[in-house]
């Protein structure tokens, strides 16, 4: 039997950045707070957390006064910087520039198009911190869709723009796009679709799905609240059946997925680009020893 790490699994570089600024504030010694969940990884939160960064909400962000806070990855809306400003808050903004760049792009098209009745719809999750940065720079105006059913949402009477949250499906959103095309071909307004893909994400769909079929038995190592963790997982699920989810090696019971463990030949270890390699190592670490191959 062997384990086998995905190679091309961990953290992306905007998840790098967030981290590697986390650490290198708190070696100062500065008391950080962090807006939101750093990270979607429980694992490596609590890694940082006990490093002595604190996270908090936004309601808790809105009280404090003179603080250091780093933002993360995600993204925030333009309210978050008019109270830091308000609240002499010092930010450190670890937002990751692909999402900085699309924050940009939408609001440059709400300014110049907003008095032509234009929509901009992002396909996204409305409750994540990236779609809530999304929207705050077009005054929360966007239409926020996650699924073909929410197009109902869209008036095809009147221009639009589509987007997406850079961690989103890439499948679902070419399915969303084609409807909405359907729609405005019988209205022949204007629909203007941006491919707003992180493409470091994007590639790993082809990535785990290679690495899926490479493998007997697949343990996809994410945070429950990852979205991108969600899509790879399935996308791994569908090539193979044996994929499962874990958050750590807490949730490994070898007897439970009735497998005859002596059958398999190699065991792969995957993750999210919020996953920390760390963890990923210590699963394989966890594995090798539970099956003596150290």
């Amino acid at each position: 039997m062997k384990v086998i790490i995905d190679p091309d699994s961990g953290f992306c570089f905007g998840v790098i950045k967030a981290v590697e600024t986390a650490e290198q504030t708190l070696k100062g010694g500065e008391q950080l707070y962090g807006l939101g969940e750093m990270v979607h990884n429980e694992a490596e939160l609590e890694r940082l957390e006990n490093l002595g960064l604190k996270t908090i909400s936004i309601e808790q962000f809105s009280e404090l006064k003179g603080a250091t806070v780093l933002l993360r990855a995600h993204g925030e809306p333009p309210s978050t910087y008019r109270k830091a400003l308000k609240n002499s808050i010092r930010l450190i903004d670890a937002t990751c520039p692909i999402v900085k760049r699309l924050q940009e792009e939408i609001k440059e098209v709400w300014q110049k198009e907003k008095d032509q009745g234009v929509q901009l719809i992002i396909f996204g999750k409305a409750s994540h911190a990236e779609a809530i940065g999304l929207n705050g720079q077009i005054d929360n105006k966007g239409i926020i869709i996650e699924n073909l059913d929410d197009l109902r949402l869209v008036d095809p009477q009147r221009p639009a723009h589509l987007f997406s949250q850079t961690t989103m499906d890439a499948v679902k959103f070419e399915k969303i796009a084609l409807k909405l095309q359907e729609m405005y071909s019988e209205t022949g307004q204007d629909l203007i679709i941006h491919k707003s893909f992180c493409r470091q994400v994007s590639n790993r769909t082809k990535s785990i799905q290679e690495f899926a079929a490479s493998v007997d038995v697949l343990f996809f190592a994410a945070g429950r609240n990852s979205s991108n963790g969600k899509v790879l997982f399935q996308t791994a699920k569908n090539i193979n059946e044996r994929t499962f989810f874990i958050s750590g090696i807490q949730d490994i019971d070898f007897q439970k997925v009735g497998i005859d463990w002596g059958k398999i030949e190699t065991i792969g270890i995957s993750g999210a680009t919020s996953t920390p390699p760390w963890l990923m190592h210590e699963i394989a670490q966890f594995i090798e020893n539970t099956f003596g191959l150290t």
